[in-house]
């Protein structure tokens, strides 16, 4: 957009000549996560990262450098799965429309998560309470809520107005509650249950949710407390047939009507993938090299 292409008013707003009238930043998609923790009994966390003098770490370091195992050996997502929510207004044959990670041991720096995530800081209290915990974590990989990236300015210095609209569209809410509880019965279930006390759904001191922990109106209040990006934001560039007015780039990647221009990255996504985006978006640099060398 700073080049000329875009939206030809929104440049107009900023003083920037219009070179070719595109919806470059319109289209926004985006997967969620909510993180949700569950309070492990004591002595069944073999991993503390909580107590680094006595909780193994030192031990795992020496296991991973030494010998390549242990638990620091492992990523940090010891599992994950896929499935459909099966809740209505969503095509089955597009996918699963949620993902669920596991962390098997918890222990996450509240300062670092504010940093990484801009999630609210949570209260004194709560990180007082810091125990021994694993995570279990909710994503919507096939929202249907859509938002748009702006210019604030023409000075190429001044950050964008992203506005990603997360939860606009009602049933992302949904399939995220309905997540949220599959969570919490993985946890009661055999063998999670024998080693786990309770959830610790954190939230701020000062702004108690004023509903019941276990009631569909909590988990609402928590999800749009707590989610946060997974950073996987696609769409602003959408790739379209020829005639398609919605879209910024050709099935080559070529900006329409502009020559000697591709862009080849997570933008030219038409929808965002029911998955991680990062081997696609390899996948259609390699592509759009492919396309180069013909």
């Amino acid at each position: 957009m700073l080049s000329g292409m875009g939206p030809a008013a929104h440049l107009r707003e900023h003083g920037i000549e219009c070179i070719r009238d595109l919806p470059v930043g319109e289209n926004l998609q985006d997967h969620l996560l909510v993180g949700l923790n569950f309070k492990v009994k004591p002595g069944k966390q073999p991993f503390s990262p909580l107590n680094r003098l006595t909780g193994g770490v030192l031990t795992g370091l020496v296991q991973h450098f030494l010998y390549g195992t242990g638990n620091l050996s492992f990523p940090p997502l010891h599992a994950t799965a896929f499935y459909h929510s099966g809740l209505p207004g969503h095509d089955q044959s597009r996918g699963n429309d949620t993902q669920i990670h596991l962390t098997a041991f918890g222990a996450v720096n509240p300062t670092h998560v504010v940093k990484n995530f801009g999630m609210r800081p949570i209260g004194p209290k709560a990180a007082a309470d810091l125990v021994d915990a694993i995570a279990l974590i909710p994503i919507i990989v096939l929202p249907q809520s859509i938002g748009s990236l702006k210019l604030a300015s023409s000075n190429p210095d001044d950050h964008p107005i992203i506005d990603p609209k997360y939860f606009s569209h009602p049933r992302d809410l949904e399939v995220m509650v309905e997540a949220c509880k599959r969570c919490r019965r993985i946890a009661q279930t055999s063998p999670l249950s024998e080693v786990l006390e309770e959830d610790l759904e954190v939230q701020n001191d000062a702004e108690p949710i004023p509903y019941a922990p276990h009631s569909d109106e909590y988990l609402r209040e928590l999800i749009t407390r707590s989610a946060v990006t997974v950073y996987h934001p696609v769409g602003t560039a959408k790739m379209g047939a020829p005639g398609d007015v919605s879209a910024v780039v050709d099935p080559e990647l070529r900006v329409q009507g502009v020559t000697g221009l591709r862009v080849a990255d997570a933008s030219v996504m038409p929808t965002v993938i029911s998955g991680n985006t990062n081997a696609p978006s390899i996948m259609i640099g390699e592509r759009c090299a492919a396309f180069l060398r013909t």
